[in-house]
């Protein structure tokens, strides 16, 4: 079954929320670019990249990626053919992880339909439900803890804390969150690359000596410093998390040799599509770490895709897809579907996605 055509959509979806960081400021929408692979037949695939990015794209370009070479690279091509199709993809341009991402899901999404089967099954996967963890976005130490509370209330089990600012200010948003939800919830630190290698060691022995130390820590430095990641990981108890530091295979093989991190964030955007995120998983299983699987402000559509790898890959150990919970409202139809903060995979062949909504029904 060939593909004939490529569609770009886009949906400017408002957030529940807003939404704070070091890095970013306050986000208020999630701008969607969504690429929609009309199959032989009348079927059709699906792939999307939010906005903001990882990588610094723009909506404009991204457009012009997917409407340029990238559609260039699988217009025509038979969907069986996999690899062929993924190698046309990465060669199409350099760059562009997030447009490749899109497109790289949307292909995957079609080859497991032509299968007639969920695509979590192509890739060996059987689990199908999965807990996220939460983020408690940035904010006054009160206002986190009253955030945090009420996600607990709700259910959640670990939560993920934006910090990254001055140490004494992260310090107390911590504790003020620990004493808020107790000691039996996971807490999850997110410095976005905030932190030098000395406040990072002197902020998590601080935590550390009250109590309250968190059961990971995420990109503490630039992403470049691997010498200092690795003076952190040597120097405190909390296992580092590397995430903007980790964008290609090659990179990942670098923080490996560097013995910079215990665990690698994988985030399909950042990569370029599930193929380099799943090679990323392979050589950090080789290498004895584990694996996170994030996400930015996407909607079922991705999250699906990555849910459906972190199914198939017991590396994968950490859960961190809550994307489609900041949604005001969900522009797609169909895909992995929320109870709280228990995501469960559509049973239905590929993504398990329908379409989208029609602007007016995904505002509502």
């Amino acid at each position: 079954m060939r593909i004939i055509d490529l569609i770009v959509h886009q949906r400017s979806v408002p957030l529940s929320i807003p939404f704070t960081s070091a890095k970013r400021g306050v986000v208020r929408e999630a701008a969607i670019v969504y690429v929609e692979l009309k199959l032989e037949g009348g079927t059709s695939s699906w792939g999307e990249v939010s906005i903001p990015t990882c990588s610094g794209e723009t909506v404009e370009g991204i457009r012009a990626a997917i409407n340029g070479p990238l559609r260039t690279a699988v217009h025509g091509q038979e969907v069986m053919d996999l690899e062929l199709l993924l190698d046309r993809i990465k060669l199409s341009l350099i760059g562009n992880p997030s447009a490749k991402s899109a497109v790289d899901i949307a292909v995957h999404d079609a080859h497991a339909r032509v299968l007639s089967v969920p695509l979590y099954r192509t890739f060996g996967g059987s689990a199908r439900e999965f807990e996220t963890t939460v983020t408690v976005g940035g904010g006054f130490a009160a206002q986190m803890a009253q955030r945090a509370t009420e996600l607990v209330r709700d259910g959640c089990t670990s939560l993920k804390i934006k910090v990254g600012q001055t140490i004494g200010a992260d310090v107390d948003r911590v504790l003020a969150v620990r004493e808020a939800v107790g000691p039996s919830i996971q807490l999850y630190l997110d410095a976005n690359q905030g932190w030098t290698a000395k406040t990072a060691v002197a902020a998590i022995h601080r935590l550390e000596d009250a109590g309250a130390a968190p059961a990971l820590l995420e990109q503490p430095l630039p992403s470049w410093d691997l010498a200092g990641m690795r003076f952190v990981r040597e120097r405190v108890e909390t296992p580092i998390v590397a995430d903007e530091s980790v964008g290609t295979p090659q990179d990942a093989l670098n923080i490996i040799r560097q013995e910079a991190a215990d665990v690698l964030t994988l985030k399909l955007q950042k990569h370029g599509g599930l193929r380099p995120a799943l090679r990323i998983a392979t050589l950090a299983e080789a290498a004895g770490l584990s694996c996170m699987i994030s996400c930015m402000f996407e909607s079922q559509v991705s999250i699906s895709a990555a849910a459906s790898l972190a199914s198939a890959r017991g590396v994968i150990r950490y859960i961190d897809l809550d994307a489609p919970l900041w949604l005001a409202a969900s522009p797609v139809r169909g895909g992995v579907q929320y109870s709280g903060t228990t995501l469960r995979l559509s049973d239905q062949p590929g993504l398990g996605v329908e379409g989208l909504k029609a602007l007016a029904e995904s505002q509502v």
